[in-house]
């Protein structure tokens, strides 16, 4: 009996979720340049020409991770900021909720370093990546929320965007760490806090 226009259409996103999936593994662990189509299908269980049938070259998957990745992070940035009230707060749940993506290894965890491995490689630069989230500026609505911790006195004073890439680079560093296996744990995020906390001994002029 042939299958239902729903049962197909539902195979077919399973098979692309599939597909991503393994995809941002391999990315990951190989990174972009040596990354092939093959690694990717091995990954997923399927053969070359089923992975061809879904996207037309590894360049069309990465773009599409890298999209994903944007938006999540997007949407992590607008959930932390909805939840707390207080710039350093905010800044400390970021971390915590990409702790623990990582600890419990959720895609997200995942995404931060794609991006990380993307602006890195040089496919995709942090100025291509961020006007994704329809900002002018790498890292702008960390930058804001930097800002804004530093006028209310919580965040050690800097320059805001060197601020945000330190934290960015901390947090995906060592999410980096644990995907790897060097570390067995992501360590408490107090001890990141306390770098940027303007009350920190460790940060007082």
């Amino acid at each position: 009996m042939p299958r239902s226009e729903e049962a197909n259409i539902q195979i077919k996103d399973e098979r692309q979720r599939r597909i991503l999936s393994s995809a941002l593994k391999v990315f990951i662990r190989k990174g972009f340049a040596a990354t092939k189509i093959s690694d990717i299908a091995v990954e997923a269980g399927m053969s070359n020409g089923l992975m061809y049938h879904y996207f037309q070259s590894k360049e069309e998957i990465y773009a599409e991770l890298v999209r994903r990745a944007a938006t999540f992070s997007r949407r992590l940035l607008e959930q932390v900021q909805a939840d707390s009230s207080e710039p350093i707060d905010q800044l400390r749940a970021l971390a915590v909720r990409i702790f623990q993506t990582v600890e419990q290894q959720q895609a997200g965890g995942h995404y931060f370093v794609l991006i990380l491995e993307a602006m890195t490689s040089g496919v995709y630069p942090a100025q291509a990546i961020d006007c994704q989230h329809g900002s002018g500026r790498p890292f702008e609505a960390l930058v804001g929320i930097i800002e804004e911790g530093q006028r209310r006195g919580q965040v050690v004073q800097a320059d805001p965007a060197q601020l945000a890439v330190t934290f960015f680079s901390a947090v995906v560093g060592l999410a980096l760490l644990k995907m790897s296996g060097t570390i067995r744990s992501m360590p408490d995020p107090e001890l990141l806090m306390r770098v940027f906390s303007a009350a920190s001994p460790a940060v007082a002029s």
